[in-house]
């Protein structure tokens, strides 16, 4: 059974009814990869043409996939023509004959049902989506001498009672990430169905690790099973109704605690999460200032770099018990915010503020002694540029604790 999201949904319709079709033919833009749009650094930028702008009659439902050369492309576009008529189209384009060819339906698609989520295998060759034929939800096909290949539907076991979401993510190995959820737990949480011997296995629960009481899903996984970003509406968002987050592996095979994707990504709030195969760019959609509908922004994936710095700021050392640093008040902040931290024996301490790339913005506090017992310090941010904050206060034992802070104009 499918079952949509009731939460992801409300999200989506805030922009109104759509009534006109979809457009089926643009200009051809270049030769150039990722259509020629100028890349992006550490800020998120809008990535459509003008020509494919989402407006007040269709908006991107999912991220673009490129494969590996960047050279062709596909997505889907959605409709909401009432509240009980919607659609999804699966489209694609391509650089043949030295330009960027019309958009068109992907041979393997078909418009009367409602079909989302392309996603490419690492190596370009085959790809994955989400379908409502009667023979399943998901789907696969494979590049041929002569083409792409019929649909095969996926054969995936999940538990009793559960439904599927829309949207799907496949590792190097082609286990399947997905969202399910059920009546008991409206929620959608993340599980994987492992590839094993030509089969998928049950689907598993991803564990407390990363699911909770509130709604995960949309995931993205990494090829190498090495980092899982995935939307959330959990407590500490910075956007609205759903942020990005990630969680990377560890040495042992667990995985870290899930951390915002900051400001940078999440100052709208942002869903479908994708890594392009040449991992140069992370793409996500979202609506901002100048937006009528939803459309995909892309940023550096050196994004996932940094953040990876800090996850590991904050596992390097557990804290004993002997410290504790609270959350800065206020939070958000602009102008100034106390930092609170209480001590069970005199020791000294520094406290530095990190940005999001890992680097010490500023020393709070370096090497001073304090007693036993709650202190705080007072710090002015009015002269940072907006955005997510780590601030560390690490003892002369070596023991570390961390917490995040949010500037806001």
């Amino acid at each position: 059974m499918i079952r949509k999201m009731k939460k992801r949904n409300a999200f989506i319709l805030i922009v109104g009814l759509l009534t006109i079709p979809i457009p089926l033919m643009l200009p051809a833009q270049n030769n150039l990869p990722y259509l020629g749009q100028e890349p992006p650094g550490m800020t998120a930028k809008r990535f459509p043409p003008d020509s494919l702008l989402a407006g007040g009659n269709w908006w991107w439902h999912g991220s673009p996939v490129f494969t590996p050369d960047g050279l062709e492309m596909f997505w889907t576009e959605y409709v909401h023509y009432s509240p009980t008529n919607e659609h999804a189209t699966l489209f694609t384009m391509k650089v043949e004959d030295n330009n960027w060819s019309p958009i068109q339906h992907p041979p393997f698609g078909n418009i009367d049902y409602f079909e989302n989520n392309p996603v490419l295998s690492v190596t370009g060759d085959t790809l994955y989506f989400f379908s409502m034929k009667s023979t399943g939800v998901y789907h696969m096909v494979t590049r041929t001498s002569s083409g792409w290949s019929e649909p095969v539907a996926l054969l995936v076991p999940i538990p009793s009672g559960f439904s599927f979401g829309l949207e799907i993510a496949v590792n190097r190995y082609g286990d399947l990430y997905i969202e399910l959820s059920s009546q008991t737990n409206p929620e959608p949480d993340i599980y994987v169905s492992r590839y094993q011997n030509g089969t998928y296995q049950m689907a598993q629960n991803f564990g407390e690790e990363v699911n909770t009481d509130y709604a995960e899903w949309g995931p993205f996984i990494d090829p190498d099973d090495q980092y899982l970003i995935f939307s959330s509406n959990r407590p500490g968002m910075i956007g609205q109704q759903f942020d990005l987050y990630i969680s990377f592996k560890k040495e042992d095979l667990s995985w870290t605690e899930p951390i915002n994707m900051g400001f940078e990504v999440n100052s709208t709030g942002a869903f479908f999460p994708y890594v392009t195969l040449d991992k140069q760019y992370l793409f996500f959609n979202t609506a901002r200032p100048g937006d009528i509908g939803y459309n995909p922004y892309w940023i550096s994936a050196e994004i996932i770099d940094s953040l990876h710095t800090v996850v590991g700021i904050k596992e390097q050392m557990k804290p004993t018990g002997l410290l504790k640093l609270l959350q800065n008040s206020p939070n958000p902040c602009r102008d100034q915010t106390t930092i609170l931290f209480e001590l069970e024996k005199p020791t000294k301490i520094s406290i530095g503020l990190y940005n999001q790339s890992g680097c010490k913005i500023v020393d709070l506090v370096r090497d001073e002694n304090y007693q036993t017992g709650k202190q705080e310090i007072i710090f002015d941010v009015s002269k940072l540029q907006s955005g997510s904050y780590t601030y560390t206060l690490i003892t002369e034992s070596g023991e570390r604790i961390s917490q995040k802070m949010l500037v806001i104009e």
